[in-house]
């Protein structure tokens, strides 16, 4: 065929986009994956259109160049292995408009004229690679002669290189948040590293200090019982206050010991099938005991029967009492503490209601805070023990709310929480599902006692 001349290409209309779409649509079922369908959408456009081969170029970083993407029919010499700078073809097909070179070696535009001659290359289209958004890339179509297409087909091709543009553009955002989602994982292994070293240095920490404050505590008191004719009363009421400051010392380390243990999940051994009726018997009972050193009133409403759960008996006791002590810390001489257990649906809720001074509403987004104290200068407390609360809670996937006042008496504080019947145990990452447990017509025991 003589370069140059024009050739009419068969005037099929609509059965040249039938057979393209056919193409399409049967390289795409069988391909699967971005980076497939994009070869599929290429390699099925060149043999729709009986073009000699077909090439995506995809932009570079800089804007300037083009990365050779996917390719088919094509010498390896006409992609260069590499990148390939902006021709002014190239430049006018990035900038949204498709191209027709209808006899490359006439063309002033066309660069590499020997390899396209030497290939056999006559004309070649140029159909920008875009989405709504913007030209993602270039596909050409190289043909043996000078091609003419009517107005529809060559429609239907921008169609289906913006098509291309748009599941290009997919991959990308899906291989960015490959990418994010690898670097996230890498960032949370080297935080969850740095955690565990940090927890295991806490640990050995507070434990090497807590022996040594054990020691010197038990000089004191043992000063203060054998040598009081020595000490006058200056040195007793020092003494004193030393050992008040151990004992708050001492409750620190305690809680930083236990937040450690919950931190690295050192407890998941304790999970077993346990009876809700006995944690709650074991918990109000020791409850009354904390309460009466303040003539506080503990009141209890159970809902029974109540189910068997898979959780920690020791860390739901733990839980109930450290609420329990929050609310003796706050609540004046002669004041009451309700402690209340139902089941609700496929959990067991538990609240504890005092009438006590109640919690600051500004300070309620913080309670759960490590540290935190509703008044930074009280002695009292170590700010960790609602941030313990919440581990335990976390672990065994419950909820926890505080609400202050409460709503009924517009005093005090009311903290509930549930535990679901069925628990996913954090540690293991396994579901464990507790089966007919707690059937029955609940009823109400009602009791109170003045501890």
């Amino acid at each position: 065929m003589r370069r140059g001349s024009r050739s009419s290409y068969p005037r099929y209309g609509g059965q040249l986009r039938h057979k393209i779409i056919r193409e399409i649509a049967l390289s795409v079922i069988a391909a699967g994956g971005a980076d497939n369908i994009i070869r599929a959408l290429v390699e099925a456009t060149a043999r729709g259109t009986e073009a000699k081969g077909c090439s995506l170029l995809t932009i570079g970083e800089d804007g300037k160049r083009m990365i050779p993407r996917v390719s088919c029919g094509i010498d390896q010499d006409l992609l260069r292995g590499g990148q390939i700078l902006a021709d002014d073809a190239l430049k006018q097909v990035l900038k949204g408009n498709p191209l027709f070179v209808w006899d490359v070696a006439g063309d002033p535009r066309i660069t590499h004229k020997e390899v396209l001659e030497r290939e056999g290359i006559a004309s070649i289209v140029f159909l920008p690679f875009r989405d709504k958004q913007q030209v993602q890339g270039i596909m050409r179509l190289f043909f043996a002669q000078s091609m003419s297409f009517d107005r529809e087909d060559l429609e239907f091709l921008e169609s289906i290189a913006e098509l291309g543009g748009s599941i290009l553009r997919s991959a990308e955002n899906q291989e960015r948040l490959e990418r994010d989602a690898e670097q996230a994982r890498r960032d949370l292994a080297r935080i969850r590293d740095e955690r565990r070293h940090f927890l295991s240095f806490l640990s050995m920490v507070t434990h090497d200090l807590k022996s040594p404050l054990v020691a010197v505590q038990g000089y004191l008191k043992l000063l203060l019982r054998k040598s009081t004719d020595c000490l006058d009363e200056r040195m007793v009421k020092g003494i004193h206050r030393s050992i008040e400051r151990m004992d708050g010392m001492m409750e620190l380390i305690s809680d930083l010991l236990e937040l450690s243990r919950l931190e690295s999940g050192q407890i998941v051994t304790e999970f077993k099938t346990i009876a809700w009726e006995e944690v709650l018997g074991a918990a109000v009972e020791m409850a009354h005991e904390l309460a009466s050193l303040q003539g506080i009133t503990v009141a209890t409403e159970i809902h029974r029967p109540l189910p068997e759960v898979f959780a920690s008996d020791i860390r739901l006791q733990q839980l109930i009492l450290n609420l329990v002590s929050n609310s003796v810390r706050h609540t004046p001489r002669g004041g009451r503490i309700t402690i209340r257990a139902r089941r609700e649906n496929d959990a067991v809720t538990v609240d504890i209601e005092d009438s006590g001074t109640g919690i600051d509403p500004g300070h309620l987004p913080h309670v759960f805070e490590e540290f935190f104290k509703g008044d930074p200068e009280s002695l009292e407390g170590t700010g960790l023990g609602l941030s313990i609360c919440k581990r335990i809670i976390d672990m065994h996937h419950g909820t926890i709310e505080v609400t202050s006042p409460v709503p009924e008496t517009g005093t005090g504080t009311l903290v509930s929480f549930s535990i679901p019947i069925g628990v996913t145990c954090r540690v293991e990452d396994r579901y464990m599902l507790e089966e007919g447990a707690g059937t029955g017509t609940p009823g109400v025991d009602n009791i109170t006692g003045t501890a």
